[in-house]
């Protein structure tokens, strides 16, 4: 530790914005960190908003390109590597930290350089191509859910793998509200039933599926449901396909495409029900435990992580791609007012206790601590 008593983490984000769920649970560990006890730094590639909102927490950004990682570039590295130990000395810090499999990999040759230790905090489940290049040089692995495990051979879980769950803001995150107030400030119907879709356009969120019960509960429901799509494209030309779907499905008069929302606890609490059939490979995103602290119950894939996180005492598992039963599992919340009622009471009992970011900012800062102990001992 430094003359302060404080331990400086260098925290890492491929992206320069705060849109995705990986710079979201960064910023709201940093919210959370006890600066008494931790000093956190970041760099990014690039800059951008992520730059900013960091700053604004007192945090020093270092902006710093990562070369393409092959021998042509090996001369570029070996500056960038020591550009980065410069400002790991100068600042005293004591672990590197990423959730992105290429930096992570380059962060151990930076670490084993300055003397100090590597976290790669592991967010989805499919494999990643720097896998079994990092398993034996990082120093530890975080893991947000059992489905990481899938990622790695035994040896590497059994001596450096450790399962910590993403955390939500549960204060801004709150069921302390007024739905019909939240509605009407949103300009929402106040006799609609409100279902909501978090996250970026992709097929593999589910989203066609989605679209497709839509249709379904249009053709034979009584029940007048509105779905809010809030997110941005990744790749231009998928709005346009989703629109298009909508078209052509006939639902375009129950379906919204709002864009990225800044307020999206409210959207959640202005919910009936939050949508997150995400395909095989999702991890555990944070959507649901969103959801949950809002006391809205979610509708999720029974898939591998999701399904850590969503229970049928929070809402409904569904099969993968299947918009058939998404359509039954909306119905079924929806004429089940004792049912509803007793899922919404459930999911902020769950938040609170798996998943709330004061629980998950003490364990990182207990695994912080520890492996700088074992560093300097």
């Amino acid at each position: 530790m430094n003359h302060q008593g404080t331990i400086n983490i260098l925290f890492h984000s491929k992206l320069p914005h705060a849109n995705m769920g990986g710079q979201k649970s960064l910023l709201a560990l940093i919210d959370k960190l006890d600066l008494v006890r931790f000093k956190p730094f970041l760099t990014m590639p690039k800059d951008g908003e992520l730059r900013n909102l960091a700053e604004d927490r007192g945090v020093e950004v270092f902006i710093k390109k990562v070369p393409p990682m092959n021998i042509m570039s090996l001369f570029k590295l070996l500056l960038v590597r020591n550009e980065y130990v410069e400002f790991i000395k100068k600042n005293d810090i004591k672990l590197i930290h990423t959730d992105d499999d290429k930096f992570a990999f380059f962060s151990t040759f930076i670490a084993r350089k300055a003397g100090i230790k590597s976290i790669y905090h592991a967010r989805v489940a499919q494999n990643h191509k720097y896998d079994r290049l990092l398993e034996p040089r990082i120093d530890q692995i975080v893991g947000i859910s059992d489905s990481i495990n899938f990622r790695f051979n035994q040896t590497t879980i059994n001596s450096k793998f450790v399962k910590i769950y993403n955390g939500v803001d549960c204060e801004l995150f709150h069921n302390n509200y007024n739905k019909l107030e939240i509605r009407s400030e949103l300009e929402l119907d106040s006799d609609s039933t409100i279902l909501l879709f978090v996250g970026q356009l992709l097929v593999t969120k589910g989203l066609d599926d989605i679209l497709e019960s839509m249709k379904i509960l249009s053709n034979r429901s009584e029940n007048k449901y509105q779905l809010y799509v809030l997110g941005n494209e990744p790749k231009e030309g998928l709005l346009d396909y989703f629109s298009s779907r909508v078209e052509e499905l006939g639902v375009k008069d129950r379906v919204f495409f709002m864009g990225q929302k800044s307020n999206v606890n409210k959207w959640m609490q202005a919910a009936d029900i939050v949508l997150f059939p995400a395909h095989k490979g999702e991890g555990m995103g944070r959507v649901p435990f969103e959801a949950m602290a809002t006391s809205t119950p979610v509708i999720a894939t029974n898939i591998i992580g999701v399904n850590e996180s969503v229970t049928n005492e929070v809402g409904r598992l569904v099969d993968q791609e299947d918009p058939k039963a998404i359509a039954e599992a909306i119905e079924n919340l929806t004429n089940n007012k004792e049912l509803y009622s007793n899922l919404a009471l459930e999911c902020r009992k769950r938040a609170l206790e798996l998943f709330d970011i004061k629980n998950h900012a003490v364990n990182m800062m207990n695994l912080f601590k520890e492996m700088v102990e074992k560093n300097e001992n």
